[in-house]
């Protein structure tokens, strides 16, 4: 079995709207309740996500921040 390769496509640019969407997936669930639907899906699009990055970048953990992430929100580095 072969592996067929990827359309050509901008992967930074592809990595940097996954990375806006995966933080905007960590707010939803982090304002939802535990054990709810959003939060699920929330969870399962954040997964999915560092998925798709291991499959254009290679890195699973790509969009894992060390520590608590503040450069994540813009906070002090």
């Amino acid at each position: 079995m072969s592996k067929r390769p990827l359309p050509p496509i901008n992967v930074p640019a592809v990595m940097d709207r996954l990375g806006a969407c995966r933080i905007a997936m960590i707010e939803l669930a982090a304002g939802s309740p535990p054990r709810s639907l959003s939060r699920a899906a929330a969870d399962q699009m954040i997964r999915n996500i560092d998925e798709l990055a291991w499959v254009l970048a290679g890195d699973r953990d790509h969009f894992v921040l060390k520590g608590h992430g503040r450069e994540l929100y813009g906070g002090p580095k």
